[in-house]
């Protein structure tokens, strides 16, 4: 059924440029009167299912900025995907679906109270298009499965064990498991891709069909991260035989793991690695980058409403005429569930995983001309 979904998504006509810009320049306030309707409406404890404005806020932001992603793109299969994402992880943390046609008819409302009059009929059919299918993406909500990951069944038994320590917080447990295993660079990359990121995703998952509060999944964050920093300085250290790499995660972007893991990963095949970790503002770091001259750039992206950063930080860092030679890769869990969407980012290249990463990588520096690196 989520064919049919995809199939009416991509058949909507394109939004032009200039209302995508406008819906993008207007965002905060836009959002703001969203905030105000919603406040005062009737019964809104009940329609947000008792949780507090505050969590529904939240979601006000992401959704103005997923969607201006959105129509900046025109990516509407996204659009329909993560439509059917936000139903089912919504509803799970106790709103009634009767919440969306609300919220969806306020964002109307405020689009033709703030757009102009060429903008706001481009951008509210699209807002027309999901009010439409709002019976179709409550059934789909309750059918439709995240990505999954092609994972080796021999880690089976070590993944249900970390997956078990992980949400009871036991980091003695999960740091056991890790140092049994990774005692060479090989079995720190397939615990790594094996174990540590799958048992991630699933934790996410967990916390979408609200098994998990937020507070659980923010500890199991915490204690891959000991994890990681535990047992990665304990291999024999190797020597950098190869270029400079930067890994990051992109502005706006708070999920690191996976940027951890690629620098991990590229630090055990011999490159020089500078890791900045979550959500570094774009003039800082092509700030650093100017300083470090890297022979490559990774940055990850994990949230569909994080693309137009990774795009406009490539952007910078390609237009800078010192860092017109520099390799930039892009990779994340958003790359892995729409992998053609790389392209829009102008990017160079991207990896599903670390291990491709370094492979991709490992290609770029062996074609590389003369002087580089």
């Amino acid at each position: 059924m989520i064919e049919k979904l995809i199939r009416s998504a991509i058949a909507l006509t394109p939004v032009p440029p200039t209302a995508a810009r406008e819906y993008r320049e207007k965002l905060d306030v836009l959002r703001e009167q969203v905030d105000q309707n919603l406040t005062v409406y009737p019964g809104i404890d009940e329609l947000i299912g008792g949780n507090p404005l505050a969590m529904m806020y939240d979601n006000h932001r992401n959704h103005a900025l997923f969607m201006a992603n959105v129509f900046r793109f025109n990516t509407f299969e996204v659009l329909a995907r993560i439509a059917v994402w936000v139903y089912k992880s919504y509803h799970a943390h106790g709103f009634p679906y009767d919440y969306f046609p609300v919220e969806l008819t306020a964002w109307m409302k405020a689009v033709a109270d703030h757009l102009g009059v060429a903008a706001a009929p481009d951008i509210n059919r699209i807002y027309r298009w999901l009010l439409d299918r709002h019976d179709e993406l409550i059934i789909l909500s309750q059918e439709e499965v995240g990505v999954t990951l092609s994972l080796d069944p021999a880690w089976d038994q070590d993944r249900e064990r970390f997956l078990a320590a992980l949400l009871h917080g036991d980091h003695r447990e999960c740091l056991r498991l890790a140092e049994k295993t990774a005692t060479t660079p090989r079995a720190l990359e397939d615990f790594y891709l094996q174990v540590i990121q799958p048992c991630m995703y699933r934790v996410g998952d967990l916390w979408q069909e609200g098994e998990i509060s937020v507070a659980q999944e923010h500890l199991a964050s915490a204690v891959v991260a000991r994890i990681m920093a535990a047992v990665y300085p304990r291999l024999e250290p190797v020597i950098p035989r190869k270029g400079k790499a930067v890994v990051t995660a992109a502005p706006n972007e708070h999920h690191e793991m996976g940027a951890r893991i690629v620098a991990d990963c590229l630090g055990m095949a011999g490159w020089e690695i500078s890791y900045l970790g979550a959500n570094t503002p774009p003039a800082d770091l092509v700030k650093f980058l100017t300083r470090a001259k890297p022979f490559l750039v990774a940055i990850s992206v994990a949230m569909p409403f994080n693309l137009d950063q990774a795009a406009e930080i490539i952007a910078a860092i390609k237009h800078h005429p010192e860092l017109t030679e520099v390799r930039i890769l892009v990779g994340g869990r958003f790359f892995q569930e729409f992998p053609d969407l790389w392209h829009v980012t102008a990017a160079d290249g991207w990896a599903p995983d670390a291990r491709a990463a370094v492979l991709l990588a490992q290609q770029w520096w062996e074609k590389r001309s003369p002087g580089e690196g």
